[in-house]
């Protein structure tokens, strides 16, 4: 797989996000050995023990608000556009890249995502995940994606999924950059999860104006919106693909 190939399935792991199901059965750190556990130490010094803080709510009641105004506003549309702004910081490599583009999602699970420089495109069309790089004339495809696979953090935007059933969301303060609108922050509930931290700027209406995903190894994937619009009957046909005459066609696992 090439460089480009490996960019591309980072893309959609980011823009899917924490979007992935939290996996089960995960275990926390491993218990100390016996031989640490009886290891003896030096006596304590004796101290008063620190007051406790108090202890912080699992999701306080202005960012419950703002999760409540984000899926009663995508609850009732049938489809969305937008162009955006997608910013990338690469943790380990202390880099970042940057795209552009235009999103489409219509229910019941629909989504058409292009990228404005290269052209590469990813498309769920209800049945399967397709990304396509016409540089290289290479289409991958993933069969079987229906959308249940992906989490409310990224399935709200065709009105489906529970953000707090899924998430503690807590009222939080803009980033650098950010559009101007009530920041909330969804932490998973669930161990395991393959994302820290999910921030949303949220307009008076409920609308997602950019949203910035913080992955378990400390990436960063920020995409803002602009130019949104709503319920304009976008046709089935731009959620189809079919890979043209001579490109090589992937199958993922």
């Amino acid at each position: 797989m090439t460089a480009r190939h490996a960019l591309l399935r980072l893309a959609f792991a980011a823009l899917t996000a924490a979007t992935l199901l939290p996996r089960a059965g995960h275990a926390g750190p491993p218990p100390a050995s016996s031989a640490q556990a009886a290891a003896p130490g030096p006596a304590p010094a004796s101290s008063p023990a620190p007051a406790a803080a108090p202890a912080r709510p699992a999701t306080d009641a202005a960012g419950r608000k703002i999760a409540e105004r984000v899926q009663r506003y995508y609850g009732k549309r049938r489809d969305f556009s937008a162009s955006f702004h997608q910013r990338y910081s690469y943790a380990a490599l202390a880099r970042v890249e940057e795209k552009s583009g235009t999103v489409q999602v219509k229910r019941p699970g629909l989504l058409r995502w292009e990228y404005a420089e290269d052209k590469k495109l990813m498309i769920l069309d209800g049945k399967a995940f397709w990304q396509w790089v016409p540089e290289d004339n290479q289409a991958m495809v993933k069969r079987d994606v229906h959308g249940d696979e992906l989490s409310s953090a990224f399935t709200f935007l065709w009105g489906k999924g529970d953000l707090l059933g899924e998430f503690n969301a807590h009222a939080a303060t803009p980033p650098e950059g950010f559009p101007k609108g009530d920041v909330v922050e969804l932490t998973p509930k669930k161990a395991g999860a393959s994302v820290q931290k999910v921030l949303f700027s949220v307009d008076a209406q409920g609308r997602v104006l950019a949203s910035q995903v913080t992955d378990a190894q400390g990436n960063e994937n920020r995409i803002v919106f602009s130019e949104a619009k709503i319920d304009q009957k976008l046709p089935d046909s731009l959620f189809q693909f079919t890979p043209p005459a001579g490109a090589s066609v992937q199958e993922l696992p």
